[in-house]
């Protein structure tokens, strides 16, 4: 097939990314860059897609970084792609997707991942806009489960924003839902977004501060979030660590420094009690533009200067709501999944003397 395919070539052309697929605004609802065509001088066969047309101007073909190859297939009101992940001595089956059209529109996708499940998903268009998707996902090992995506436009028929609801097999919503895509207001920028994203954090804290408990003194109030998934978790949401789980880490005498400023140990020794998630609205949309933005860029380096001006502000506040803390008190922040090592963030956001003491104590 790969071979047949390739023989029907008439032209190639680089992109940045894969131009084969078809599901709208997949730059909306799963982030990333948007797909560009590029002039051969300005590709880079390691990191951009080669596509291959045939005489009708049609993909056929896609080498992705000399790693993956996928082959399309064109019916009447269908497209097939089947894809292979390529080794230096062999081949393995990566996924079949398989779309479906009528009017011009895509109405049904099933992505088959081998060993892993099957994606089935269609679409609900009206007077040319698409209003719904219906997504089923089947497990190899386990139960499906069901969701939908709402496409709301405005009166210049462009998407203003995309709701995820989680559904039953019939689509009736659970009532739990998200917003997952806004659209960027017109003069913002990720600059601008960024110090709202920090504004309106400062904000919320009061009250977040509030409901932390004060029958013994913090060692710690940690900014958490999730490193490999920046979305999920942003705006960042708090960890304290109290004392009385210090000295019981410290009594151990194993890992200390990992326990002590790992959200998820922390959590999972105190409860969800010694935890707080912003829920405020302004706070919330901000956060989710902040990470669209991002997304598009491939860069977290925005919330982490984000975390890094916020930390004496919060620190500085704690102190205003007079919450009961240890000497050696540390505002910092950290990943709540424990792929990036805390204390580079914590010996650089406090005093060198405050580092030599906790250190001298074996808490760093």
């Amino acid at each position: 097939m790969r071979a047949q395919t390739r023989a029907s070539v008439v032209s190639w052309r680089w992109a940045t990314e894969s131009m084969g697929g078809d599901i709208p605004f997949s730059q909306a609802l799963y982030g990333g860059p948007r797909a560009r065509w590029l002039r051969d001088e300005s590709a880079d066969p390691d990191n951009h897609v080669h596509h291959g047309l045939d005489a009708a101007g049609r993909i056929v073909l896609e080498c992705e970084r000399n790693r993956a190859e996928t082959v399309w297939l064109y019916g009447e009101n269908s497209k097939t792609g089947v894809s292979w992940y390529l080794g230096e001595d062999s081949s393995s089956l990566k996924t079949i997707d398989l779309y479906q059209y009528r009017d011009q529109h895509l109405i049904s996708a099933q992505t088959h991942v081998p060993g892993r499940h099957m994606l089935r998903e269609t679409f609900t268009w009206q007077d040319g806009l698409l209003v719904k998707s219906f997504c089923q996902t089947e497990p190899e090992a386990g139960e499906p489960w069901y969701c939908q995506h709402l496409f709301i436009h405005d009166a210049h028929r462009e998407l203003e924003r995309i709701v995820l609801q989680y559904t039953d097999a019939d689509g009736v919503p659970s009532g739990q839902e998200r917003l997952e895509y806004l659209r960027l207001p017109k003069g913002e920028t990720l600059a601008t977004v960024e110090k709202r994203v920090e504004a309106h954090f400062l904000d919320a804290l009061p009250r977040a501060l509030a409901a932390v408990p004060r029958d013994q003194p913090l060692y710690c109030l940690l900014l958490c979030y999730t490193a490999e998934d920046m979305a999920s978790a942003w705006p960042p949401f708090l960890v304290w660590g109290q004392d009385a789980y210090r000295q019981q880490i410290a009594a151990q005498g194993e890992d200390i420094s990992y326990y002590l400023w790992a959200p998820d140990e922390i959590r999972e020794q105190q409860g969800q009690a010694y935890e707080y998630w912003f829920d405020a609205p302004e706070l919330k949309n901000t956060c989710l533009l902040h990470a669209q933005l991002m997304g598009m860029k491939q860069s977290h380096a925005s919330a982490t200067r984000v975390l890094k001006r916020l930390i004496p502000a919060v620190a500085r506040m704690v102190a205003e709501a007079g919450l009961p803390v240890t000497a050696d008190f540390v505002v910092s922040y950290a990943d709540n999944s424990g792929y990036v090592d805390p204390l580079k963030a914590i010996k650089a956001g406090v005093s060198p003397e405050h580092w030599t003491a906790l250190k001298k104590q074996k808490f760093v």
